[in-house]
């Protein structure tokens, strides 16, 4: 089965993997030319709108952050290993003769006389999960483009997660494969494609089969995770951890304007998330009680009646302690830095100011179209 999987791709003619080797790599720098000249633009106004709905005025522009230059070795790096790796696909039997023994792909067989078995098959591995890590980043890069949110960074990533993929793949298949090689024929490709899929789960995986020997250490950070922020998905704590934002307290204290053009959010989710992040840090364990009353931000402190009787009265009824509630409102008060967000926040959910800026962009657009 292993065998014939390697020779369908002799079956190709050269031109055809060489177009295909062409296509797979050559897809890297096109998304990265598009972005350029079809979505860069576009970002620079949505980041000019959300700054005139909050009232802010900064010197920042968008191509600073996503500037030519800074795509060049992230776009470099991502190429040469599609490149590579398709190269090494498609054109297998041209040197799969040669392999007589290799360290890498044939783990604890290497040295053996008879590990051509477990060599096929870790060349089957290797193919099959950079197939399948190609493809998740190539979803994910065409996902960015099309949000205006591809930054330099997401070209870094692909290429280490298609290497962390291979490598996790071919490690599984030796895991799998211990002692008994051909019985994993007819599922190999398969268990590979979807490791380069998810390489991330089936690493979570092993550990767990070996957690007895390895027993890693948890971190104490369940009080101040980003799943802790309403409305904060997967996707959103993968991009934020992208920017060096890894929980609520460095969400707490991210610069707005940062968060703004580094990321495809809007305005109105991103002082939410930076509102409901400082409330995190203040309440820590304490913060569903809060929200069970409708206090899910510090913007919610700052507003109605809240003197010391309300604050006893919430504190009463959620069941925390008095003076912790009346510190948390004192410091919050007390915050220069909240007031300002408290006024962009208050700015952007006025919808007069939506209709103004709605026309004011629309014609900005227009502008930059004629």
């Amino acid at each position: 089965m292993i065998l014939s999987i390697l020779s369908n791709f002799s079956d190709i003619s050269f031109l055809s993997r060489f177009v295909i080797v062409a296509i797979v790599s050559g897809f890297i720098p096109l998304t990265a030319i598009s972005f350029f000249w079809f979505m860069r633009q576009k970002k620079q106004l949505d980041f000019e709108k959300s700054m005139r709905e909050m009232g802010i005025t900064s010197s920042r522009r968008v191509k600073d952050t996503y500037s030519i230059g800074n795509y060049f070795f992230p776009v470099l790096f991502a190429f040469v290993i599609c490149l590579l790796a398709s190269f090494f696909i498609l054109f297998t039997e041209n040197f799969a003769a040669n392999i007589k023994d290799s360290l890498l792909l044939a783990g604890g067989s290497y040295g053996l006389e008879d590990n051509e078995a477990i060599i096929n098959q870790s060349m089957v591995v290797i193919g099959f999960a950079f197939f399948g890590s190609f493809i998740w980043s190539a979803q994910t890069i065409i996902r960015r483009l099309i949000s205006y949110d591809l930054s330099p960074s997401v070209y870094y990533s692909a290429g280490v997660r298609i290497m962390l993929a291979c490598l996790v793949a071919l490690v599984f298949s030796f895991l799998l494969g211990e002692g008994s090689y051909f019985e994993l024929d007819t599922s190999i490709a398969v268990i590979a494609f979807l490791t380069g899929m998810f390489p991330q789960r089936i690493l979570s995986a092993m550990i767990n089969f070996y957690k007895e020997w390895l027993n890693p250490d948890k971190l104490n950070t369940e009080d101040l995770s980003l799943y802790k922020i309403e409305g904060m998905s997967m996707a959103h704590k993968e991009r934020l951890q992208e920017i060096g934002i890894d929980n609520a307290q460095n969400l707490a204290t991210a610069s707005l304007t940062k968060l703004l053009i580094e990321t495809p959010y809007g305005a109105r989710q991103i002082l939410d998330w930076i509102g409901q992040a400082k409330l995190v840090c203040y309440a820590k364990s304490d913060i569903d009680k809060l929200r069970s009353v409708g206090i899910r931000s510090i913007f919610d402190l700052k507003k109605g009646n809240k003197s010391r009787v309300a604050l006893r009265e919430i504190s009463d009824a959620i069941g925390i302690q008095t003076p912790l509630l009346e510190i948390i409102a004192e410091q919050i008060e007390s915050d220069k830095g909240i007031d300002s967000l408290y006024k962009f926040h208050t700015n952007v959910d006025d919808p007069n100011k939506d209709i103004a800026f709605g026309e004011l962009n629309a014609k900005a657009e227009s502008d930059a179209v004629g």
